[in-house]
């Protein structure tokens, strides 16, 4: 045993492994008789080959799990970089989209807002029905000078004196075709009651008391509110019927 064991001294210090001195004194004390204490014992065992390999082979084992994914969040981290531009495409492509969307919606009702208010309006030239004492069966011509198609529920003419409804003219809506016009029903209605507290009154016909208020009800997509409403005085109405909107009937 102790000879097994100075050979492998001796071949320690011939490979160089360990602290030379060391091992030489540990030589001499063994070819001297005299046991090794506890220390010197570790320290040939940490020299030994065995105990070599086996630690090299856990400091390589070490090395190459250094360089392994050693926990989940590795992964993660990896496919959240690798996703993440994906997402902020995706999201970029979302509000691209989302803004198209909102101008084409505002165009589209700017479009509508503007055709409506550019309606025109007129009496037809025609025969009028009787309906009852207080109805008439009327029809109007309605001009779309816009390049746009335009819808309309109603259009409604209302004469007011000193604050009473006296009579009331209701046309029914359509859909016109850019640049065209069309023959639209209606009916003209009196106010029965207002005209007798009128006549009760005994009194003068003031005109300036009389107002004239117009409504085009048109609403947006066919469920927002939409209107566009006009006062005239009396003349100013009355000339207008008799010569026409203001700047002409763009409809022929």
């Amino acid at each position: 045993m102790s000879e097994d064991l100075i050979k492998q001294i001796q071949d320690l210090i011939n490979s160089g492994k360990g602290d030379e001195g060391r091992l030489r004194q540990i030589l001499e004390r063994l070819q001297s008789g005299n046991p090794l204490d506890s220390s010197d014992q570790e320290y040939i065992g940490s020299l030994t080959p065995a105990n070599t390999e086996r630690i090299d082979a856990i400091i390589a084992e070490s090395a190459d799990n250094s360089i392994l994914p050693t926990s989940p969040s590795f992964d993660n981290s990896q496919n959240k970089s690798e996703t993440y531009p994906e997402t902020r495409a995706k999201s970029k492509r979302i509000a691209i989209a989302a803004i198209v969307v909102a101008v084409v919606v505002v165009a589209y009702l700017g479009l509508d807002v503007y055709a409506v208010n550019a309606l025109q309006f007129r009496p037809h030239s025609g025969s009028q029905t009787i309906i009852s004492d207080t109805e008439l069966g009327i029809k109007a011509d309605a001009c779309n000078p816009s390049y746009f198609p335009v819808s309309f529920n109603t259009y409604e003419i209302t004469a007011f004196y000193k604050s009473d409804t006296i009579e009331k003219a209701t046309i029914s809506g359509s859909t016109i075709s850019p640049k065209s016009s069309m023959i639209l029903d209606g009916v003209f209605s009196l106010n029965r009651d207002a005209l007798a507290k009128f006549r009760n009154e005994n009194t003068t016909f003031d005109p300036t008391q009389a107002s004239i208020a117009t409504k085009v009800n048109a609403p947006i997509f066919g469920i927002i509110p939409y209107s566009v409403n006009k006062e005239y005085s009396v003349q100013d109405f009355q000339r207008i019927v008799k010569e026409g909107p203001p700047g002409s009937y763009d409809c022929r």
